[in-house]
């Protein structure tokens, strides 16, 4: 769930441009019992939050394990209001791509009941995590964080050479890509900036200890208004195909959001 572990942008194809920042809340969620593989959560399967990490660590007994089991459980069943919230704001962005227009008043329905359910869902998360830090004894917290913290860097460093708004399906141009970078510009303001994160890693440092703030961990995300001022941003710059190709893309993502 990380969901702000989640690395800069990387625009290489259509769902990497549309996706932008995915779900959840902190990082409560991701997390599979042992045994199950396979597909896992369709948003963080291989974004590892704290308590797919914490089951990850050599040093549980059995009972923490458990005990950690059961959070997952808890934090999945939490997430399926938001996933089916967020379909809705898909599908809603689909008939307005393929209108050409993003009909903010229109869309703001779908936007305040994603919303609700992401406000519920940050209070399991609060819970999920306080219980979490308790389970785990002093050290188990440290190696947590050192291994969740040595991830962020590897991935940074990833992402390092790859930045690009590219053309993937859609087979933007040079033109295209510029006009969109502009477009997103101009909304910069909405987005999270360095000093967010930088609070969001303190909040992460913070677990290491005794004394640990769960609600600076479980943030709400607005995955909906992130998808809108991406499309909005789009729509001016693509031709009609590329407007069907992203409404199908949408569509699609809607029907798997709504299958979790």
């Amino acid at each position: 769930m990380n969901r702000w572990i989640k690395k800069v942008v990387t625009f290489s194809s259509l769902a990497a441009t549309l996706a932008l920042l995915p779900a959840g809340v902190a990082f409560a969620q991701d997390a599979q019992p042992q045994g199950q593989h396979g597909k896992g959560h369709h948003r963080g399967g291989e974004r590892q939050g704290l308590l797919g990490a914490a089951l990850k660590l050599d040093s549980l007994t059995a009972d923490q394990r458990s005990q950690i089991q059961q959070l997952a459980t808890e934090r999945r069943a939490a997430g399926v209001p938001v996933r089916q919230a967020d379909a809705q704001v898909l599908t809603v962005l689909a008939q307005q791509v393929e209108a050409a227009k993003v009909d903010r008043t229109a869309l703001a329905p779908s936007l305040a009941a994603e919303q609700s359910a992401a406000t519920a869902e940050r209070q399991v998360d609060i819970a999920v995590l306080a219980k979490l830090h308790g389970i785990l004894n002093a050290a188990q917290r440290g190696q947590l964080v050192d291994g969740i913290e040595a991830r962020m860097t590897a991935a940074r460093g990833e992402k390092g050479g790859k930045e690009r708004l590219g053309g993937g399906k859609l087979g933007l141009s040079d033109q295209q890509k510029a006009a969109i970078r502009a477009n997103l510009e101009s909304t910069r303001g909405e987005m999270k900036g360095p000093e967010a994160r930088g609070q969001r890693k303190a909040a992460l440092e913070s677990f290491r200890g005794d004394s640990f703030d769960a609600g600076a961990l479980a943030k709400v995300e607005r995955r909906g208004g992130r998808e809108a001022r991406m499309t909005e941003a789009m729509i001016p710059v693509l031709t009609p195909n590329q407007r069907a190709t992203v409404a199908t893309h949408l569509r699609t993502r809607a029907a798997k959001e709504g299958r979790s």
